[in-house]
């Protein structure tokens, strides 16, 4: 009995990934076609499977605050989305925030400090960009 349910946890698992995953092609298709700020189901979802840790949802939220397709642009609000990306392991949303931190006069304070510390944690996950930006910053 206890293997019938775990084979079914397993499809019904398997099968909400599949579906949650095709929903993020959508909404990844809006953002392209810049029609995410203009659905708001699309954004609650990103925001919904990115509080549930879904990594290239919440990269894809941050960025869309960034560039403005979610709406006006919104620095803030795109840092805590890449953080919570970041808090997942993805090294592409460190250097994100690294960048964001180190040159953004536009919206935030340029912070030296705490661009250096999110470019040394996406360069020790091997991202190149971020190691290049260190030795910048050193000289």
């Amino acid at each position: 009995m206890k293997a019938i349910k775990y084979i079914l946890y397993t499809v019904i698992f398997s099968a909400v990934l599949f579906a949650a995953q095709l929903l993020l092609e959508d909404v990844l298709q809006m953002y392209k076609d810049n029609e995410l700020k203009d659905n708001n189901k699309a954004l609650e979802l990103l925001e919904s499977e990115a509080k549930r840790g879904n990594i290239n949802a919440s990269f894809l939220l941050a960025t869309a605050y960034r560039n403005g397709k979610a709406g006006s642009i919104n620095i803030e609000k795109s840092i805590y989305w890449y953080k919570i990306a970041a808090k997942n392991n993805d090294a592409d949303a460190m250097l994100m925030i690294g960048w964001l931190y180190y040159k953004n006069p536009r919206h935030l304070n340029s912070n030296l400090k705490k661009a250096r510390y999110w470019f040394k944690m996406a360069a020790s996950r091997g991202v190149d960009e971020a190691v290049e930006m260190l030795e910048l910053l050193r000289q």
